[in-house]
């Protein structure tokens, strides 16, 4: 007998979307443990770590799923909690998706075959992973990590990643935040023109740590006028959920 595969996943809850051009949309999110990226901004640090359950919230009250869950076991709770009027898609974010791709590609496909729209947000910073969950997805939040923020990130590696989800509606997203290089802002929005200027790119500042400073709007105003030099559809949309007190 083949052995199923299975994955670490942090978290399961229904909420409203709260970041980028699909925000008050419902969605189910399915946050995957595990990111070896290291924003400095990052708002899931405890989903970096595997841990010994899932916490399920919703779905007849709050509930936990045993690590490392299976396709069906994840599904089960997923096509529980997305039994609800104006439904519109799994969200499935992290940590990083893409970092357990053997098991992200068995649940998309589980997802597709059950009818659930998928939606993934992801940084795109491994693309053989991207590549093989492609044509297996609906909607893509892809996350441009600019090094400045995200030590180590290569922003080289989209130039790759976009083309291989051709088809599929997808916006990319830059998060800055206080020590950002408007080097690197301009570079990211430059690598999106190459592949489609018309490609949504939303502006996210990150919402402040305790005893962070906010980014002032004046250097939102400035991205949006430098990254709008090279793109068609720039918005500006802070993390919305924040603000309305929502996972």
């Amino acid at each position: 007998m083949i052995p199923a595969v299975c994955g670490y996943v942090h978290e399961v809850f229904r909420s409203i979307q709260g970041e980028g051009p699909y925000v008050g949309v419902l969605q189910t999110f399915v946050r995957f443990s595990g990111c070896s990226a290291r924003c400095l901004y990052c708002d899931s640090e405890a989903s970096r770590r595997r841990s010994p359950a899932c916490a399920v919230r919703g779905a007849g009250g709050p509930g936990r799923l045993p690590n490392p869950a299976s396709v069906a076991d994840l599904f089960a709770v997923v096509r529980s909690l997305s039994n609800a009027p104006g439904f519109h898609s799994m969200s499935v974010t992290g940590g990083e998706p893409l970092e357990q791709p053997e098991f992200l590609a068995a649940f998309l496909a589980r997802c597709r075959e059950g009818g659930i729209p998928a939606y993934l947000e992801t940084n795109g910073l491994h693309e053989d992973a991207a590549r093989a969950v492609a044509g297996l997805v609906d909607f893509v939040s892809l996350d441009l990590k600019l090094p400045s923020l995200c030590p180590g990130a290569s922003l080289e590696t989209y130039r790759r990643v976009l083309p291989l989800f051709a088809g599929t509606p997808l916006f990319c997203k830059v998060v800055v935040a206080e020590g950002f290089s408007m080097e690197d802002f301009v570079a990211a929005a430059r690598l999106v023109e190459e592949y489609d200027r018309g490609t949504a790119f939303i502006v996210q500042p990150a919402t402040p740590k305790e005893g962070g400073r906010a980014l002032p709007g004046g250097e939102l105003l400035a991205c949006h006028e430098a990254a709008s030099a090279y793109l068609d559809d720039v918005r500006v949309i802070p993390q919305c959920h924040r603000l309305l007190g929502l996972p």
